[in-house]
């Protein structure tokens, strides 16, 4: 029995150890230490077995009777590896730096170093005091040993990068947190590790660029973790190339999405490269007004005025018109959920978040006005800047414009120049209206299509500018405006009506739920099938099957709820109490996120159609036919 029990050792508990023979698993650097990390557990767990030291009298027969003898010892183990990680990282470190003292990166592991070297050493104890002084004279260096020699290998690859010391130290903290708090059963540290891999990716940025730091980040292994952080820090940002770099960066992973989604190569008809860049470029700003929408939500802004609907309409789902295929459902679903699940990373509004949540504008389930046009204004700001940085990104990478593309951003640029307009009116004393859509004159004639649209976003900037302070001087200054007489009904028509109103919109409701559910219905069906063939499905699509058997398996319960023979107001009012109330039982078709890209959908269908030939887009056209062969961008600055 005991030598069954020594052979049971932590990589049988473990077949994640494995994990980097696997397909599966990308191979890199993050996930080697994470695979030395539980080699390191298990040579642990096997040297403390042969030790004397660690046996007890009742060993046998708690084993005899099934007991796990060498249970204790195997979270000590994933302790010691982790310690000798961050041990090793520390050494290497003060040898880049060539510093005999404490540098910025051996502070942060310090002290968590010292914590958990204590932690260790303290549950040692317990079992037998000379555990103490064996696990520092013999183990320690003995699984450090095997680190730095890793470590120094990768340095002499990152040397030049300034930052070869911190890239160590962010790749080890990353494969501690993937390792698992349930492997390293202490939670002080793994909530530690979090705010030290924040702090050390802070200080990565402040020593080198950002693409240089991405880079650097693919090569490690941790380009996620990268991206969770840095996503959040885009905007504000005034250093227009990181705001390039990262349009930039977009636009290549929605390409390689579409690509691997087959949402480029399904289409029945072939397209060039422009055409790609066209639909990246869709995504971003689809993106954006999804984002923009969710966040006006969540901000509790629920009335908003028309023209702004229109914007944020036409730019979640204007692409329709320049895809026509889009106008189909299912088509435009495939279509967002690769932009979501391939930059949901990207966080236009975290720094409005956090800034709104601070003062406690969601304390109320309505907004006041004075907040609604601090929010309103600070959205807008968001949305040029987005425009202002492809304008910028365009110009300088001096690719070519397709005029489908050069149509849908200068119209969505006069939507959001409409807003501005409506926004401003109520608030203009002097009783004239800014014309933030005004045609400007055009001087150079020689300008391309991206330097139109650049141009139009400076004059755009200053017009907001011009307009900044009357936010605070005016925007909450509501004296001049008439009272507005509303004539008031009988309650019991009032009652009627709006009981008639929440009826249609909760049929409607089941209606389109019902039709995402058969939608993923039979896209989960095709999936399957194509798993069952032998070919490989990727992540996003794995995730679709499971998310369907899960909507599956819910609609049950609330299909018997429906069966209830009351009537049709029974049944919306059980619905909303269920969304309300216990919101995991709601199918995801029937939540309120994918219901309202359905009516965006819709709602941007019915938009009036206006012509697309602006000034500014026959401008365009005639500067491209007298410039064909000059495919250069112009900046112009006012």
């Amino acid at each position: 029995i005991s030598c069954l029990a020594r052979d049971k050792t932590i990589v049988d508990d473990n077949p994640s150890v494995g994990l980097t023979n696997s397909d599966e698993v990308e191979f890199n650097r993050v996930n080697y230490l994470v695979w030395v990390l539980h080699e390191s557990a298990r040579s642990f767990s096997v040297a403390i077995q042969t030790l004397d030291l660690a046996k007890s009298e009742p060993e046998l027969s708690n084993a005899w009777i099934g007991v796990d003898v060498h249970a204790w010892h195997k979270h000590i183990a994933y302790q010691v590896a982790v310690y000798a990680l961050l041990k090793a990282a520390i050494e290497v470190e003060l040898f880049l730096s060539q510093k005999r003292y404490t540098s910025p990166v051996s502070e942060l592991l310090s002290a968590k170093t010292l914590f958990l070297g204590e932690f260790i050493e303290n549950q040692l104890n317990a079992k037998h005091p000379k555990l103490v002084q064996w696990f520092r004279t013999v183990e320690v260096p003995r699984i450090a040993g095997s680190f730095i020699p890793l470590f120094k290998k990768w340095s002499v690859e990152y040397a030049g990068s300034g930052v070869a010391g911190v890239i160590l130290a962010i790749s080890c903290c990353t494969a501690v947190r993937k390792l698992g708090s349930s492997r390293i059963s202490c939670a002080l540290l793994t909530e530690s590790i979090d705010d030290v891999l924040v702090e050390l990716m802070d200080l990565s940025c402040s020593l080198v660029t950002v693409d240089k730091l991405h880079h650097l980040a693919i090569e490690a292994g941790f380009e996620t973790d990268f991206l969770l952080h840095f996503g959040k820090k885009v905007l504000p940002n005034k250093n227009i190339e990181d705001v390039e770099f990262w349009i930039g960066l977009v636009q290549k992973k929605l390409l390689l999405a579409f690509h691997r989604e087959s949402v480029i190569t399904g289409k029945q008809t072939s397209i060039d490269k422009t055409e790609e860049g066209a639909l990246a470029t869709l995504g971003i700003f689809a993106f954006l007004g999804r984002e923009t929408r969710l966040f006006l939500s969540e901000m509790n802004i629920k009335d908003l005025d028309e023209q702004i609907k229109d914007f944020l309409s036409y730019l979640e789902c204007g692409s329709l018109y320049i895809c026509p295929e889009f106008s189909s459902l299912p088509e435009y679903q495939l279509f967002i959920e690769v932009v979501i699940d391939e930059i949901g990373w990207l966080d236009f509004y975290a720094p409005l978040r956090s800034k709104f949540h601070h003062d406690g504008r969601r304390s109320r389930q309505q907004a006041t006005q004075a907040e609604k046009e601090i929010i309103l204004y600070t959205v807008l700001t968001v949305c040029y800047d987005v425009f202002s940085g492809y304008a910028h990104y365009s110009n300088s990478s001096q690719q070519p414009m397709d005029a489908n593309l050069l149509s849908f951003l200068l119209r969505s640029q006069t939507l959001l120049s409409y807003c501005l307009e409506e926004y401003w009116a109520a608030y203009d004393k002097s009783g004239e209206s800014m014309k933030f859509s005004e045609p400007y004159a055009q001087s150079n004639k020689a300008m391309t299509n991206s330097s139109i649209l650049l141009e139009k976003s400076v004059d755009l900037r200053k017009r907001i500018n011009s307009q900044d302070g009357a936010t605070v001087r005016k925007g909450t200054n509501l004296s001049g405006i008439d009272p507005v007489k509303i004539e008031t009904k009988p309650l019991y028509e009032r009652i009627v009506r709006e009981s008639t109103m929440k009826l249609v919109s909760a049929s409607n409701d089941i209606w389109m739920g019902t039709r995402l559910l058969f939608i993923d219905v039979r896209d989960a069906f095709g999936l399957l099938v194509k798993q069952l063939s032998g070919n490989k499905i990727t992540n996003r699509e794995r995730g679709k099957i499971k998310r369907t058997l899960n909507d599956i398996a819910t609609l049950v319960p609330i299909t018997i709820l429906m069966l209830i023979p009351v009537s049709a107001v029974g049944h919306a009012a059980m619905l909303a109490a269920i969304k309300k109330y216990i919101p995991s039982l709601i199918p995801s078709p029937y939540s309120s996120k994918r219901l309202n890209l359905v009516k965006q959908l819709e709602r941007t269908k019915k938009m009036e159609a206006e012509p697309w030939a602006s000034e500014d887009t026959v401008r365009a056209r005639e500067t491209s036919k007298e410039n064909e062969e000059d495919k250069s961008f112009t900046v112009t600055t006012p």
